[in-house]
């Protein structure tokens, strides 16, 4: 019964026209699995052109083919986020093929458990790298022309350890990164609100993911142990986040650092 009015409320025209992103382009790194894949996936079901940016070519390619059975414009590009060059190139292929770049999500990343003794002048720029010059390097990829056309929607993916400095699975090294994350975002709010564009920050817990599910039930256990929601997100929880923050719902949201995290922190 309640499926039944919520399919009838999702089909009414205010709720139709809020989540429908037919003639939006979106950009969704990491694409190749997990929350990018999820993130991706979503977006072409509501309606949007997608454009999939991940290093992992034969996953990516895959993950495309799998999104073309339910949406038509579907492509993926090979792309290090952390390469300046590349980055540019590829986004403005987008532009030059769709006309323009709506929706950004940063969803690529890197995870480091070394503890901070551990921890390598090389691990550091291999994790700042990817987790915070990938950001910059793409935001600043798109911002001038939202900025320009006085529209855009930032959504960048960080993590709960940016809030508590590691744990649970990441290390120090992993929550500066996502804490660089959290930063820049409120600085990119700050400075292009005015131009018309949104940008928040999505920082999940612990996500089901392979390395999650081939913990032992003991280290589960322990984790869950501080959550509110006794269970792990899924890609798919962490997916509809980035789409509400994208949507016309969340229009005069902006600078958000948005916990999607089953209440771990709360609950530790």
């Amino acid at each position: 019964m309640l499926a039944g009015k919520r399919e009838a409320l999702m089909t009414t025209p205010k709720i139709t026209k809020l989540l429908d992103f037919s003639g939006k382009v979106a950009i969704i790194t990491g694409a190749a699995k997990g929350i990018g894949y999820a993130a991706a996936e979503t977006f072409a079901r509501y309606g949007a052109k997608v454009a999939l940016f991940d290093m992992d070519e034969h996953d990516g390619r895959e993950a495309c083919e799998k999104i073309s059975a339910v949406a038509r414009d579907i492509l993926f590009l090979k792309t290090n986020v952390a390469d300046l060059a590349q980055v540019n190139e590829n986004v403005r292929f987008i532009a030059s093929k769709w006309g323009k770049v709506d929706i950004l999500v940063c969803s690529a990343g890197v995870i480091h458990t070394k503890t901070f003794l551990e921890t390598t002048e090389s691990d550091f720029m291999k994790v700042f790298d990817v987790n915070v010059k990938g950001i910059l390097f793409c935001n600043q990829a798109v911002l001038p022309s939202m900025a320009e056309r006085k529209y855009g929607k930032i959504v960048n993916i960080g993590s709960v350890a940016g809030k508590t400095g590691g744990g649970f699975l990441g290390s120090t090294l992993y929550g500066s990164s996502k804490g660089a994350v959290i930063a820049m975002t409120k600085g990119i709010a700050r400075e292009f609100g005015p131009f018309g564009i949104n940008a928040n920050c999505i920082c999940p817990g612990p996500v089901e993911t392979t390395m999650i599910r081939e913990m032992t039930p003991e280290n589960r256990e322990r984790i869950l142990g501080g959550s509110l929601i006794k269970n792990f997100a899924t890609p798919q929880n962490i997916a509809d986040a980035a789409v509400f923050l994208s949507s016309d719902f969340a229009g005069h949201i902006t600078s958000e650092i948005l916990c999607v995290d089953g209440g771990i922190i709360r609950g530790n």
